[in-house]
């Protein structure tokens, strides 16, 4: 979502990282799921670039070249019955996210649209047909221009300048209004209102000296790279939202760290992203990370992967920032992650998770060792 091309294509990279959590009994075979989209009709919408899109119908068949995206747009629409296309980095997360036990159906669709990272496939995009092909805006024009002068249609998906959370629900928008029907994103909309609401209520006025001081780092092989920016950015804005505040804001969206740098931050909590090879020992075994006050006082958590990474863009981001403030403020916050991950999901997939299943998601078996984590276990 920013111009830094390596960066982009670490960031997306390490979605292809494994879950720490075994898979679950998830729940396979049950009905069809009515799409609730309009199946008639002429559709006219804008494009996150501001160019409008006219389709003749509602888009039956998406190609998503992003490769970030995928999750909101099976959220969105209630399945994956109308993604013609996908990109190899979203096949690897959907591997080991809930999507692909829930949709097995997904690991079946077309990951070779693209080539090398984020070059369209024009030749294989054009022989799969589709209404509408997302294209990364943020790449330029670019990569565009062969997709339009081949006769497709093409949305643009690109950073706002409001930065994530207006990027998030303006994409989740588009990808109702393409195929006519918006209640899954207004619903998403106002899960995110309903949680900063609540947080909001939750606590009190916390002057900003005494606020939690957080940190979400990746593991990329023996090298850690930090999640920076401030409230408006990609990977942090889940810290500010959860009432936190982010101790790497001075860097830029995602940078190589040291473990000293780390130390002299010296953060209240620790995030690990669950790229490959995360774990809390990481964290707690080395003989610098495990001095700082997150590891002594147990407050280091590894990031769950749901529809999507959590601590990335994606449609449980309501959820992922209730679940950060009640591990940043637990005497202050009550218990409601497991009811709202339980509604969510239902409401957006169509699925109502067993308390196992919502396990499996947060990782009770992994971060159960860690400080305050008994208050996300069933009841």
């Amino acid at each position: 979502m920013h111009a830094d091309y390596s960066r982009r294509n670490f960031v997306s990279a390490f979605c292809r990282g494994l879950c720490l959590s075994a898979v679950g009994p998830w729940l396979v075979g049950c009905d069809e799921r009515p799409g609730g989209a309009s199946k008639r009709g002429e559709i006219k919408f804008k494009d996150l670039a501001g160019h409008e899109i006219i389709l003749d119908k509602p888009a039956e068949g998406i190609v998503d070249t992003v490769g970030s995206t995928a999750a909101l747009a099976i959220a969105v629409h209630g399945s994956p019955s109308r993604l013609a296309g996908i990109h190899p980095f979203t096949r690897a997360m959907f591997e080991k996210s809930f999507i692909s036990r829930i949709f097995p159906e997904v690991l079946q669709i077309p990951s070779d649209v693209v080539t090398g990272s984020y070059t369209p496939n024009v030749e294989r995009i054009a022989s799969l047909n589709p209404d509408i092909v997302i294209h990364w805006g943020d790449y330029g024009e670019a990569t565009a221009t062969p997709l339009r002068n081949a006769g497709l249609t093409v949305a643009t998906y690109r950073a706002l300048p409001g930065g994530a959370e207006e990027t998030l629900y303006a994409f989740a928008k588009m990808l109702g209004d393409m195929i006519g029907d918006n209640s899954r994103s207004t619903y998403l909309r106002e899960l995110a209102d309903l949680v900063r609401t609540h947080v909001g209520a939750s606590l009190p006025a916390i002057p900003e000296e005494q606020r939690t001081r957080a940190l979400i780092v990746t593991v990329a092989g023996a090298g850690l790279s930090a999640s920076g920016g401030d409230a408006s950015s990609i990977y942090s804005y889940h810290l500010y939202r959860a009432g936190g505040i982010n101790v790497a804001s001075a860097l830029p969206d995602f940078s190589a760290v040291s473990p000293e740098q780390i130390a002299n931050w010296n953060p209240d909590v620790v995030f690990v992203f669950n790229s490959q090879g995360a774990s809390l020992e990481r964290i707690y075994a080395d003989p610098i990370l495990g001095a700082t006050k997150a590891a002594r006082t147990r407050r280091v958590y590894v990031l769950p992967i749901g529809s999507h990474c959590w601590g990335s863009l994606g449609p449980e981001d309501p959820l992922v920032q209730t679940w950060m403030a009640e591990l940043f403020y637990p005497e202050w916050m009550d218990r409601s992650v497991r009811g709202r991950m339980r509604n969510a999901y239902e409401r957006l997939f169509g699925r109502r998770f067993t308390e196992c299943e919502l396990d499996e998601v947060l990782l009770m078996s992994t971060n159960g060792q860690s400080s305050s984590y008994e208050r996300f276990a069933q009841t």
